[in-house]
Formats: structure tokens, sequence, C-alpha cells
């Protein structure tokens, strides 16, 4: 919750600002500095897919245009519920569930007022005043994004993709024969 509302590292009560890294599934990890100035959901949403197979792109997204986008298409939220705790501290070992209502549009998608859920796992290292120090989180976006790209698709959006196909198609084609226009 503090990495979407407070905008100091200084300001967080939950995390050590000194120590804390922020690992998710299996990538490099980053600073709480990184995370706070990507912004929590780019963060969460790097994908290691080939740009062209990525359906949402970390990198061209700002902290700003990422939570404006989950806010616009969650506009009653997105919780995360710890559903299970494993372990205790240091090492605390737990599974949890992040949810919301699709009921706002989604980049170029129509929201279907479905539940769109997603569970994961995840380990918090925590120091003798129970601030965090490392948080590893293992999830699959495709569920989260399973939800979100289901909505129709507007009609700007279906226009632009359609000239991609023809531009693509134009591109790999025989260079000796051109289409009659």
């Amino acid at each position: 919750m503090e990495l979407s509302h407070k905008i100091k590292l200084q300001d967080f009560n939950t995390i050590n600002p000194r120590k804390f890294k922020l690992f998710v599934n299996g990538r490099e990890g980053l600073s709480g500095e990184e995370t706070l100035r990507i912004g929590s959901y780019n963060a969460f949403l790097k994908s290691p897919l080939p740009e062209e197979f990525q359906y949402y792109k970390a990198e061209e997204e700002t902290f700003e245009s990422s939570h404006e986008a989950f806010r616009s298409c969650f506009p009653r939220g997105f919780a995360w519920e710890v559903i299970e705790v494993y372990s205790p501290p240091p090492l605390i070992a737990f599974k949890f569930r992040h949810w919301g209502f699709f009921e706002g549009p989604f980049k170029s998608h129509s929201p279907t007022g479905e539940l769109v859920e997603f569970y994961g796992l995840a380990t918090l290292k925590v120091d003798e005043a129970l601030k965090v120090e490392e948080a590893e989180v293992y999830y699959d976006p495709a569920e989260l994004f399973g939800g979100l790209l289901k909505g129709k698709i507007t009609a700007s959006e279906s226009q632009s993709k359609e000239n991609v196909k023809e531009d693509l198609a134009a591109s790999v084609g025989c260079p000796f024969f051109k289409p009659k226009e």
C-alpha cells in the first residue's frame, strides 16, 4: 500500500529503507528507491517476453501512468489479501490473492464488470522491528491480464491493429508482386 500512496521512502512505516529489496518472479532485486521511482505496478509487471508479445510494457509506463491505468480499471480498488501464513518472522512465507472488479477501461479494453483475481506466494524477510528488508513475490501475471484483456477492444484501437497487420503483410510480401489498389 505504501508503494502506491507515499512519495518518500523515509515516510514508509513497513520497510527498512536502507536494506529493502523487492524481487518479483525470480528477477533481479529492486531497491526501495528504484521501486518507488518506477512505481509498484511497473515493478511487478515487468516482463521478460519479447516486446511484441508483451500485453503491458512496463518500460513505457511511468509511476503516474501505471497507477492511472489500474485506478481507472479498478475504481473500487484492487485489494491485496493474505490468504494463509506459513511461517513466522523473521522469514514470513504466505499465500495471497490480489483482486478487484473490472469496472473501468484498461488501455484499449472495455470493462466487463467481472471479478479479476490472481493468487501468488511471497516471502518477507523482516528485521527485529518487523520492518521488511526483502520481499520476494511469485505469481502468474497472465491471470491478471487474462481478465483485463477480455474486454472488447475500442474502435480506434481495433483500426490501429488492422493498420499494423496491413503494414506487416506489405513488408513481408513478395517484393516483385504489387497488389492492385
